[in-house]
């Protein structure tokens, strides 16, 4: 006998459908997942260059500072110019340092819209608001 005169073909009509919605909202959640991770990787690209330039500027301007201090106090306390310089340098690398190791403790998740996307689809799919 013929599954579609017994009633079979409306439930396997309805599975192909269910299986076909479950696709279409999967391929959804993955391509807005492919664009928060673009996005991400955008914004560190970014944050780095201007992080590296910022650095690159901050230090050539230390340098410049204390070989300015080196050559006024060569004469007399050119030790203590080139230790006070040596101490800023280890003071400005720990200070900086702590302020990376708060800046990564803080960020936010890669994934984390789709992954809320992910939690309301579960919930809607259990019946529960």
């Amino acid at each position: 006998m013929d599954p579609e005169a017994m009633g079979g073909g409306s439930h396997v009509g309805a599975l192909r459908g269910l299986l076909a919605a479950g696709i279409d909202a999967l391929k959804t959640r993955l391509d807005l997942a492919a664009v928060e991770v673009e996005l991400y990787l955008l914004r560190v690209v970014r944050m780095i260059l201007w992080a590296i330039a910022a650095v690159a500027c901050a230090l050539m301007a230390l340098v410049f500072g204390l070989v300015s201090i080196v050559v006024a106090l060569w004469d007399t306390h050119r030790m203590a110019g080139l230790l006070g310089g040596t101490v800023l340098f280890v003071a400005l690398a720990v200070t900086f340092g702590a302020i990376g190791a708060r800046t990564f403790r803080g960020k936010s998740n890669i994934l984390s819209g789709s992954i809320q996307q992910l939690e309301q689809d579960h919930h809607s799919a259990k019946g529960t608001p």
